[in-house]
């Protein structure tokens, strides 16, 4: 579960969704009035969008917070957001409440943008100097530690599956609860459980959720295929360490990536 967001926090994230509320209003009129005449204030308020997500990042739990009151906002409108949805593409979505695919092209537009080092104040003259959004977009490449992220993922998806099914069968362990906490989740494909663990890995299982989210399973399974490439990564790094001692010193180290990586589900569930 995502952890209380500090008043310093709360009220950081709530300055900055204040600004993306108001910025609504400005895209509002934008493409109402200006649209047709000029693209120079889309690339204005883009910047904006970018801006408004590099203050949210100086703090991972100030991003969370922002993400949160942003998502719960749109739930209001009744504009549903992913879990795997990227934090930046939240924040263009939330500004231009479009569909998927406009908001995904704008976001690419910006993660372009980061990759090569463009900050918010620079956003307008490179979608300029692109040739427009469009142009800007196919610049971007996912990122390398998103690729491996996804391959990571999909590689090990099987393995996931396979090891649910096992423990389903042989279990962990098993306890009861009241009726009606399962009485809307005990046909679903999983039961979400509440617990708290030590470093030991002891858990105590304090209940569970009498609601279930289609978004958060795909989201945990996604995070044991992580686990479990991480295991896997460890495990062939200790073997190599065993054969050659020299191993681990001539590896490069990885370049870190400005592409941004978190997801919705990721900053909601820390």
């Amino acid at each position: 579960m995502a952890k209380q967001a500090s008043s310093k926090s709360l009220l950081s994230a709530q300055a900055i969704v204040s600004k993306a509320d108001a910025l609504v209003k400005q895209r509002e009129d934008f493409e109402q009035n200006e649209y047709a005449r000029s693209n120079k204030r889309l690339y204005e308020i883009l910047a904006e969008v970018l801006a408004m997500y590099e203050d949210a990042k100086v703090s991972k739990t100030v991003l969370a917070e922002t993400v949160k009151q942003m998502k719960d906002n749109l739930a209001v409108s009744k504009i549903r957001i992913q879990t795997n949805t990227l934090a930046l593409t939240l924040f263009v979505r939330y500004v231009f409440r479009t569909d998927r695919q406009r908001s995904m092209n704008y976001s690419r537009t910006l993660q372009a943008a980061l990759q090569q080092g463009i900050s918010a104040k620079q956003l307008a003259q490179f979608i300029e100097d692109c040739g427009g959004v469009e142009s800007c977009k196919k610049q971007f490449t996912k990122s390398s530690v998103v690729v491996a992220k996804e391959t990571s993922i999909a590689n090990n998806m099987t393995l996931v599956d396979e090891t649910l099914a096992t423990a389903l069968i042989n279990p962990l362990a098993e306890f009861k609860v009241a009726n009606s906490f399962v009485a809307d989740t005990y046909n679903k494909d999983f039961v979400f459980v509440i617990g708290k663990a030590d470093k030991q890995g002891n858990i105590k299982a304090l209940g569970a959720v009498p609601a279930y989210s289609a978004g958060m399973t795909k989201w945990a399974k996604q995070q044991l295929a992580l686990f479990f490439s991480k295991q896997q990564e460890l495990a062939k790094k200790n073997a190599n360490a065993k054969r050659k001692d020299t191993a681990l010193a001539n590896a490069k180290s990885a370049v870190k990536s400005k592409t941004p990586t978190e997801t919705v589900g990721e900053l909601l569930a820390a």
